[in-house]
């Protein structure tokens, strides 16, 4: 199965073109997967960029002499500060490069994206914090644990519920 799923996206990709298949929606599923993980890898660059201005900006909030229970809580402020602009760039990557709008308005797009986004957020949220309070892990983990527990959710939720026509 893995191996027809290969030969389908390096045939398609030979057809194609790079730009091509780049910008075409309508590709392969290893293509359009691989696609939606680029675009995820440029929102977590935008997520771990917005973290690291935070915790330069505020130093004192993420001081190891703070308790675990407030740096738990500062970084959880943080992701979802980050969570903001992470988003929009998810979102408008994913639109524009993977997924085929038009299921629904694109105010109602942007609502349910940032609706599934938000909770699978939360559900990634509740381990870091968990991390942090149980383990002493040390945030670069916390926040590595909080982004793969994001993503899982959010691919399927997307194809299925916000984009596919």
């Amino acid at each position: 199965m893995i191996t027809r799923e290969i030969g389908k996206a390096w045939q398609f990709f030979r057809e194609q073109g790079f730009k091509k298949t780049l910008l075409t929606r309508e590709a392969p599923f290893l293509i359009q997967f691989g696609k939606y993980g680029i675009c995820g890898v440029i929102s977590v660059i935008v997520l771990a960029l917005v973290i690291s201005l935070g915790e330069f900006i505020f130093p004192q909030s993420f001081s190891n002499n703070l308790s675990n229970k407030t740096l738990a809580w500062n970084t959880a402020i943080l992701h979802f500060i980050a969570f903001i602009p992470s988003n929009l760039v998810a979102y408008g990557l994913n639109r524009w490069l993977v997924f085929t709008p038009g299921r629904h308005s694109g105010k109602k797009e942007l609502t349910l994206f940032t609706i599934i986004s938000l909770l699978s957020f939360s559900i990634g949220e509740v381990f870091p914090f968990w991390l942090i309070n149980n383990l002493d892990l040390p945030r670069p983990v916390v926040h590595f644990s909080f982004i793969l527990s994001s993503a899982m959710v959010n691919f399927i939720c997307r194809k299925f519920l916000v984009f596919e026509k």
